[in-house]
């Protein structure tokens, strides 16, 4: 329910904006400014200034269509999509596009093989440690995938990130489960 409640502020806030009130956007970048800044942060694999640039030009393209903004999906997830699409057209700019595109769907079940549960030699790693297993892992994922595992690590529900991506559920879970199990082969392999 709460979900609904700042949705509905959302709109609020955007409606006041765009009738003049400059303090109300002000409020909606103060909400999202850390979620979208660790999402493309993550993204770009730690480039902190090519995340800095997209931030502000997600920021920007998002100003210049608030108007536009239809009220069909959270404001988080409109917002996710345009650094999304941004993220996208830095790849194909870079030549990375393939890479992002190519994923890993459609490796073999086997090449998944997962350790036991008991075998896990992260469970006893500290906080920090651990943090800088997963983004070391999070690397060697493919964009798409390690996007719906961003996305789903800051509560961002499988629906939205399907919007996001421009994809059915069912393949965002399919891109979540392989994800999943890739960084559980990582962190398998990973020594601190």
């Amino acid at each position: 329910m709460k979900e609904l409640g700042q949705e509905i502020e959302d709109m609020v806030l955007i409606r006041e904006y765009l009738s003049g009130k400059d303090e109300s956007f002000t409020v909606l970048y103060g909400r999202y400014k850390s979620l979208l800044y660790s999402y493309l942060n993550r993204l770009l694999e730690g480039d902190r200034s090519r995340a800095d640039d997209l931030f502000q030009q997600t920021w920007i393209r998002a100003l210049d269509q608030l108007g536009r903004y239809e009220h069909r999906q959270q404001f988080s997830a409109w917002l996710l999509r345009i650094a999304h699409n941004l993220a996208i057209d830095y790849f194909r700019k870079c030549g990375r596009l393939s890479q992002y595109e190519a994923g890993s769907l459609d490796e073999p079940e086997s090449a998944l093989d997962l350790p036991g549960r008991n075998d896990e030699p992260w469970r006893g790693m500290h906080r920090e440690e651990l943090e800088r297993a997963i983004s070391e892992a999070l690397k060697k994922l493919s964009p798409e995938l390690r996007e719906v595992f961003l996305l789903r690590r800051e509560n961002v529900a499988f629906r939205e990130i399907a919007q996001i991506q421009k994809c059915s559920i069912n393949t965002v879970l399919a891109r979540m489960q392989y994800a999943l199990k890739n960084l559980r082969r990582y962190l398998a392999d990973w020594e601190a």
